[in-house]
């Protein structure tokens, strides 16, 4: 193998009259060396212009390369990069001792078609993130998941398709910091539940959804965390379906996943715990408690979202099903942001001590299991955000 010090690059353009056209192929001869990381790159042209194919090679021979890639810079594929550049290459390699290879020509290349899509809708006037490989498509929705709250979370493919919509339905949870990839053009809708406070029904955002995408919008529907988990995704995607609008659904990061790793708690871990159950403390509807932790209480970690208001019935519960009380617990509040809050106990004091540190109010995650131990050792991001402060 060539030591890749050894390795040159050697950029051929055809040569014209026109000097401009030439200075085109410097150019461009010195952009590829930046993008390509080649620290031996040189332009030079099959005729007209110099340096010639053989002056080319004589520069970077002199520089030390023993092995130099040719690239036609031109999209021709025809008899000058099928005759005349193998001909005049295999001769200057042969003088100067030294191996090559020669690039198909661009011509049909995948890069170069998307290229030219790209001209054709610039000149009608699309923005650029319009043209993104991963843009949103008039006439369909997309149920996105926007991650527990930390925008560095959120996903290229979601991140994609906010910069190129043209309407942002979103939830309470949220964070703010996100909708600002979406383009300043874009209708933006708050759509969100909070407990005790402001409801839009489902079916009036089912409707909404409908309604943007018959006008040929592209829609993302965002939401806190991941769609399908506790978003009501599912049903929002019953309702398109019905209505014959296309849509597409992109996960995003659980705040059952996400939270408790910001706070040091792994869900599993081969000493402590095997098994996860995830699950709602409130009743879609009225909210109320669900009453349903005594089919998961022999799982070993049990995450529970929206719950926090009936901490009390959880613990009541769970020890109820023979969860022992001193199982260790915690309640992170705001997980993943900068003032993210948690209380430890166990099942018997965790109410209390959310009660005490003020964590009765939603969003909080609240975990149950032994794995909840190993943050004494493991508190990576509030300690970070501590010292953080402390430094200033």
């Amino acid at each position: 193998m060539i030591d890749e010090a050894r390795r040159a690059v050697l950029v051929v353009g055809h040569g014209s009259r026109r000097e401009e056209a030439n200075e085109d192929v410097r150019e461009a001869a010195r952009r590829i060396g930046e993008r390509g990381n080649f620290d031996l790159v040189a332009a030079a042209f099959l005729e007209i212009a110099r340096p010639t194919i053989d002056e080319g090679f004589a520069l970077l021979v002199e520089q030390g390369a023993r092995h130099i890639t040719v690239h036609p810079y031109f999209l021709s594929p025809g008899r000058h990069t099928r005759g005349d550049i193998p001909v005049e290459v295999r001769r200057a390699a042969e003088r100067y001792g030294v191996a090559y290879t020669i690039t198909k020509p661009l011509a049909a290349h995948r890069l170069v078609i998307d290229a030219s899509v790209e001209r054709i809708r610039e000149a009608e006037g699309w923005t650029a993130s319009d043209l993104a490989p991963g843009a949103a498509r008039p006439g369909t929705v997309y149920l996105v998941g926007a991650g527990p709250g930390d925008p560095g979370l959120l996903t290229i493919r979601a991140h994609d398709l906010l910069a190129s919509c043209d309407a942002v339905v979103y939830d309470y949870l949220v964070n703010p910091e996100i909708l600002r990839h979406a383009p300043v053009r874009a209708e933006r809708i708050y759509v969100g539940k909070v407990g005790g406070g402001r409801q839009t029904p489902q079916d009036e955002i089912n409707a909404q959804l409908i309604s943007l995408a018959r006008q040929a919008k592209r829609v993302v529907r965002l939401k806190g965390g991941d769609p399908f988990l506790f978003g009501r995704g599912g049903e929002e995607a019953e309702a398109l379906r019905a209505a014959g609008i296309p849509f597409e659904v992109v996960p995003g990061v659980s705040s059952a996943l996400a939270v408790p790793a910001y706070a040091g708690i792994p869900l599993t871990h081969r000493a402590l715990a095997s098994s996860v159950a995830v699950v709602t403390g409130a009743r879609a509807g009225d909210g109320a408690w669900s009453q349903r932790l005594r089919e998961v209480a022999g799982a070993d970690t049990i995450i529970i979202l929206m719950g926090i208001s009936h901490l009390d019935e959880i613990a009541a519960d769970l020890t109820a099903a023979g969860r022992s009380a001193d199982t260790p617990a915690a309640v992170i509040r705001w997980g993943t942001y900068e003032g993210q809050q948690t209380v430890t106990g166990t099942l018997g004091t965790i109410a209390r001590e959310a009660e005490c540190a003020g964590l009765r109010r939603a969003p909080a995650v609240i975990v149950i299991g032994e794995t909840v131990s190993l943050r004494d050792h493991l508190n990576w991001f509030e300690n970070k955000a501590a010292s953080l402060v402390m430094s200033q």
